[in-house]
């Protein structure tokens, strides 16, 4: 009951702070564009070919350009509830920490532990009902406008919540150590939108430097970190259908694993 009470808490601290709302608004926004577009779209397209001349396209009858959409889309989705979940939940733990905030918790009969573990399962549900509710409404549109149901697609919402528990990991980490939203927002997108890039593309970069220090220095860092362009590329071969390499999956999931020992080592040690 005390856990329940603290995950209660942290949902309606995402209610009063809006982030919820503002993620229902969103993806509500992207849902009723999709509907529309969905009624107006041709369900065949004509394309010029030079060769045979016309060449009719069924859009809604041909599974493998519905599964490139939804693929593609995915991508968006992949990226864009990240970005927001992040944004959404980086101040929960800074804000628990605050002066005022965590002596009232602390004077009940809950543990650290408890706190912890209710504060992370409440971010959690922010994240996993806003995403949620976005996949499984675009699913019904495709489902309904097309008679494919793509499983795959709506297995995304598992790839993207995966992806946010890794990142999530370290968000506590630099939440408990620094008590600082701003500083866990800048740290993860600089993480998001340049390290990781940097790391996909070490092959590249090592030829293109004919330095095989550079690419060795790059594998030491890629390896134990957590890889979100690669699991991002488990949300396409979800949708296309296709294997998928596990290796970002149990090396991400290790990373995560690490963080979550640390933050609640750092979190039983804080001084308050």
């Amino acid at each position: 009951m005390k856990l329940l009470a603290i995950i209660e808490h942290t949902l309606r601290e995402g209610l009063a702070r809006k982030t919820i709302i503002g993620f229902f608004v969103i993806s509500s926004f992207f849902l009723v564009v999709a509907v529309l577009t969905a009624i107006f779209i041709p369900s065949t397209l004509e394309l010029g070919n030079p060769q045979t001349g016309q060449e009719t396209i069924d859009l809604m009858n041909n599974q493998e350009v519905i599964r490139q959409v939804q693929a593609l889309l995915a991508g968006f989705i992949n990226f864009a509830a990240l970005l927001l979940s992040i944004f959404a939940t980086a101040s929960i733990i800074p804000n628990t920490l605050e002066k005022g905030s965590i002596d009232l918790l602390l004077s009940k009969p809950v543990s650290r532990n408890e706190i912890l573990f209710g504060k992370f399962i409440g971010s959690l549900l922010i994240v996993i009902l806003n995403v949620g509710y976005y996949i499984i409404g675009m699913w019904l549109i495709f489902g309904v406008r097309t008679g494919f149901w793509n499983t795959g697609f709506l297995a995304v919402t598992l790839s993207i919540t995966f992806t946010f528990l890794v990142l999530y990991a370290p968000m506590m980490v630099i939440g408990i150590s620094s008590r600082s939203s701003a500083l866990t927002i800048i740290i993860l997108y600089v993480f998001l939108f340049l390290i990781s890039p940097i790391l996909e593309t070490r092959e590249i970069i090592a030829q293109v430097a004919s330095n095989d220090t550079v690419k060795h220095i790059l594998d030491v860092l890629y390896y134990p970190l957590p890889k979100p362009d690669a699991l991002g590329l488990v949300s396409r071969s979800l949708v296309m259908g296709e294997t998928f390499d596990w290796m970002p999956i149990w090396t991400s999931a290790l990373f995560a694993l690490a963080m979550y020992v640390l933050a609640v080592f750092l979190f039983r040690k804080k001084d308050f």
